[in-house]
This record gives C-alpha cells, structure tokens and sequence, in this order.
C-alpha cells in the first residue's frame, strides 16, 4: 500500500493521492499501480502526474470527470513487491515484521508479531500469544533488534506489557 485516493483535481480527472509512504517521489516514476475492487485486483494506468502544493496529483488513464474519480475517494492504492526499492541496511518495510517471532532479550518466546498500527507518535507492533494480543511501541527504547532473514523481532518490554498482574 502506497496511498489513499483523496478528492478530485480540477474537471478533467485529476486527483489527489494522500501518500503513505517515506518517499512520495515514487510516484512520479509509476507507470501504473492496482488497486482492489469487488471484481478482484485490477491495474490502474498512470497517463499524468504532478505535485500541488507538495501533494501528488495524478490523471488517471480512462478517467477525465470529476464524476468518474468520486467513486475512487479514499480507496488505497498498491504497487507489486517487485516494484519496492531496496532499502539501505537496517531499514525494513513495516509488512516485513508481521511473521516474526517476537523474544526477549533472554531469549523467551513473547509471541508473533501478526500486525502493525501506524499512529502520528510511533507505530505499535502487535504480539500474540497464547490467544492474547498485546501492543508494543514499535520504538528504539523497547525493539532491540529486527533480522528480517531471521524472521525474528528481540525486544525489552517495559513492565506490565506482557506480565500485567491484573487477569482482566
């Protein structure tokens, strides 16, 4: 996932993508992107973009109304995993983190990473175990290390993340 549809650009088809993304230069250098409808995945031709106001703005080919892009509002937009840059070391896509196994730095299991939220202060990951979900700030202080090959996720929790004394 790489943006959200945001409203429409003048008359001809144009419309705003909310991006969410490190990089919205990307966008400059699609060709195409897909995007999920009730019909299954289907791929979405770029014929023109440009930034407004340091937001991309993209025309969309076979869409030139404002009536034909207001169905796309706020839907996302996805590129293959064949078309992501490589990432310098260190650096992983947040996607890369669901499926690992999350440890402590004793080395006890804590469970498997299955999701990560995005918030404006820091993402959570979330760990299952046993059934139970809990929420880890996904933050320097708690997320020790990431080996990505490993599939393996070493944290410090703070007290009370998995050893709350209260059984509610």
């Amino acid at each position: 996932m790489i943006g959200r549809f945001g409203r429409a650009h003048g008359v001809s088809g144009e419309i705003y993508i909310n991006p969410i993304t490190d990089n919205p230069e990307r966008f400059e250098k699609l060709e195409s992107f897909w995007m999920e409808s009730d019909d299954g995945w289907k791929e979405i031709m770029i014929a023109g973009m440009k930034f407004v106001s340091g937001r991309p703005v993209i025309k969309i080919a076979g869409f030139d109304t404002t009536d034909a892009v207001k169905p796309l509002l706020n839907e996302y937009l996805y590129i293959r995993s064949s078309a992501l840059e490589t990432l310098p070391d260190g650096s992983y896509y947040l996607f890369d983190l669901v499926g690992c196994r999350v440890e402590d730095i004793s080395g006890r299991a804590r469970g498997n990473a299955v999701e990560v939220e995005q918030y404006p202060a820091n993402d959570i990951l979330v760990v299952e175990a046993d059934g139970k979900k809990y929420s880890l700030p996904l933050v320097r202080r708690f997320v020790k290390k990431i080996d990505i090959e490993k599939k393996l996720i070493v944290i410090d929790p703070p007290e009370g993340i998995f050893d709350s004394p209260d059984k509610n």
